[in-house]
């Protein structure tokens, strides 16, 4: 079991060196589950930093391997960014990162500063549901809602139908926390709906049903894990950070960790948005790819008739978590 506190220090002492070695970083902070003391997903975890960097353009993401247990997700975030920190609170994705953080090192308080200010109010429902709407908007953009039959740019993808519930389902999550990037989606959403008091069929079975609403068997999500395993070994990329190398053993203990929980369903949409991002690195007659096509049979995507159906639903899911944020906004006088 890996302690927090090894966690903390690993995150201090990466601070620590990263700033001493390099005069444009200003400021350093921790984010993510380990900053918010969530249990472990199988004993697996990203260590999520980002550093302010006095730059004109900021330096490209890093996922560093530490162990088979531990990466480091490294983001840099250019000074100029936080120039309007009140505006930065209504944003979906930095406005809880900034929210509650763990300050690593701010020698000029310049973080200190912007955070105290991004920080006010932050959980006034206004402000809330302004996160949570543009979560709804940009799961339309997506999967083209709103654009007249024809007219779309080009079909939707996989790729797209995945991100779209991503967003679909951080609209709901937002309202009562915040949101998930990958591996907490769906035990996030869970958690939302029962707060929520939002109907478990509509919350969190409905999401689940876009996969088949599927009863995956022990030995059957063993068999699916070593097929997805495999194909990310093919396919992983250190230029993506969704696939990158450094990931591929901590996704192995998530996924396995819900297998053995009977929970087994939960892992699907991750499965599904990296195991397509792995593919478009592989050859159209990689081996890998009959066990792809097994896994969307399994899901019913196979077919075009069935992947536009799992779109029809994905589109009415955005619907109904648009309505459970509209409906939460008029409770609360948003």
């Amino acid at each position: 079991m890996i302690e927090r506190e090894t966690l903390l220090k690993i995150a201090r002492d990466t601070a620590a060196q990263r700033m001493a070695a390099r005069r444009t970083l200003i400021s350093a902070y921790l984010t993510g589950s380990v900053a918010a003391d969530e249990p472990l997903l199988g004993d697996a975890t990203d260590i999520d930093l980002v550093f302010i960097e006095d730059a004109e353009t900021p330096s490209p993401r890093e996922v560093v391997r530490l162990t088979d247990q531990v990466a480091l997700d490294i983001q840099y975030r250019l000074k100029a960014d936080y120039a309007h920190p009140k505006e930065l609170r209504v944003h979906p994705w930095r406005g809880p990162e900034m929210c509650e953080p763990i300050f690593l090192r701010d020698p000029t308080h310049f973080f200190e500063l912007v955070q105290s200010s991004a920080r006010g109010q932050f959980h006034r429902p206004d402000h809330v549901a302004a996160r949570a709407r543009t979560f709804v908007e940009w799961a339309r953009e997506e999967l083209h809602m709103g654009v007249l039959p024809g007219m779309e740019s080009s079909p939707v993808t996989i790729s797209a139908l995945c991100r779209s519930l991503l967003y679909s389902a951080n609209a709901v999550i937002t309202l009562t926390g915040f949101p998930a990037a990958g591996r907490r989606l769906t035990m996030k959403l869970e958690a939302a709906a029962r707060t929520l008091r939002v109907d478990r069929a509509e919350g969190y079975d409905q999401f689940i049903a876009i996969f088949g609403g599927v009863s995956v068997e022990m030995r059957h999500g063993a068999s699916l894990l070593a097929d997805w395993s495999a194909a990310y070994r093919a396919g992983q990329a250190a230029g993506d950070e969704l696939i990158h190398p450094a990931r591929r053993t901590i996704y192995e203990r998530g996924f396995q960790s819900q297998i053995e929980a009977d929970r087994a369903a939960d892992a699907l949409w991750l499965m599904l948005y990296t195991w397509q991002a792995c593919l478009k690195n592989l050859p159209g007659d990689s081996p890998h790819a009959d066990r792809w096509i097994a896994f969307l049979q399994q899901l019913q995507m196979a077919s075009p008739a069935g992947f536009a159906e799992r779109v029809r639903q994905a589109r009415a899911y955005v619907d109904l978590a648009a309505e459970v944020v509209e409906t939460w906004a008029e409770k609360n006088g948003a």
